[in-house]
């Protein structure tokens, strides 16, 4: 159960370790997250789920860096960045040491992994159902894990950054009720990514689509979680029109699930959040306000 279940903690717990050393010398917050760290190891072998370790060690760390970026009062993109980068190495190292410091072999073997779960998915539903539109649906299947593959790397980049900025929100917004100050960010409308990643979002596109072999392989992915990132910004200038305009919070969210649940609406948010870059969008908006 425990195992089932560790990716949802890790979406909350480390923001709720960074919350519960609010206040304290960075010493002794650091004792309070490895004793964390430590009992979750008993239990760990306790219940004999050494596999268990992994997420420990995920969730422990990403605490640990987000606790030094909220005593260090670093800005969100750099705690984000940095957390995100915790758990990139994490997963590197974790791929590495499970095929003896073979790094593509780990990769390789992650990637059987999920082909045979996805084989299987298929088969017990072709067993299951009623043959129609099998054939459809095989040829639908197989495009589909054939893109699960291809895009791997910017799929678990995505995750790791959904991961770090959840629980990047859960002090900011506990925090900032609390004490009534802003921890690791302004508020979101209000948010946006350093002018120069801009480049390396220009040139992931580039390669992706002009490069050849690896380059090519590589772009798509930096271009996915990088994608990811200024989709959130498009949200940012979203939201703050909503709220410049006072849109009722019913309508706003009907407008935010149609957007997200259809691929041209996710692609339409990202350009907002790369457009904001050069136009700056809501500093325009305030500006034609008070003329």
């Amino acid at each position: 159960m425990i195992t089932a279940i560790a990716p949802l903690f890790q979406l909350v717990a480390p923001g709720i370790l960074v919350v519960l050393t609010e206040g304290i010398g960075l010493g002794l917050a650091s004792s309070i997250i490895l004793g964390n760290l430590l009992l979750g190891i008993l239990l760990c072998l306790l219940i004999t789920r050494p596999e268990a370790l992994i997420w420990l060690i995920q969730t422990a760390g990403l605490a640990m860096v987000l606790m030094i970026a909220r005593k260090r009062d670093w800005s969100w993109i750099k705690a984000l960045l940095a957390g995100f980068a915790y758990l990139c190495i994490t997963f590197v190292v974790v791929l590495s040491a499970g095929s003896e410091n073979d790094l593509f072999d780990g990769y390789n073997k992650v990637i059987q992994v999920i082909s045979e779960d996805l084989d299987q998915s298929l088969a017990l539903y072709k067993e299951k159902s009623s043959g129609i539109y099998q054939v459809e649906l095989e040829d639908w299947f197989h495009q589909f894990k054939a893109l699960i593959m291809r895009f791997l790397p910017g799929l678990m980049g995505s995750v790791f950054v959904i991961i770090t900025l959840s629980n990047i929100l859960v002090p900011k917004i506990y925090l900032a009720k609390r004490s009534e100050n802003e921890a690791f960010a302004p508020t979101f409308t209000q948010w946006k990514l350093p002018e120069l990643l801009i480049w390396v979002i220009i040139t992931a596109a580039v390669s992706a689509f002009w490069g050849k072999g690896v380059f090519n392989v590589c772009g798509e992915n930096v271009l996915l979680v990088l994608s990811s990132l200024y989709f959130l910004q498009g949200m940012a200038v979203v939201a703050f029109y909503f709220e410049r305009l006072k849109v009722h919070v019913f309508i706003r969210w009907i407008i935010y699930i149609l957007l997200c649940i259809q691929w041209y609406g996710l692609i339409f948010i990202v350009i907002i959040g790369v457009s904001d870059v050069w136009f700056d969008l809501r500093t325009r908006a305030s500006l034609a306000r008070e003329s």
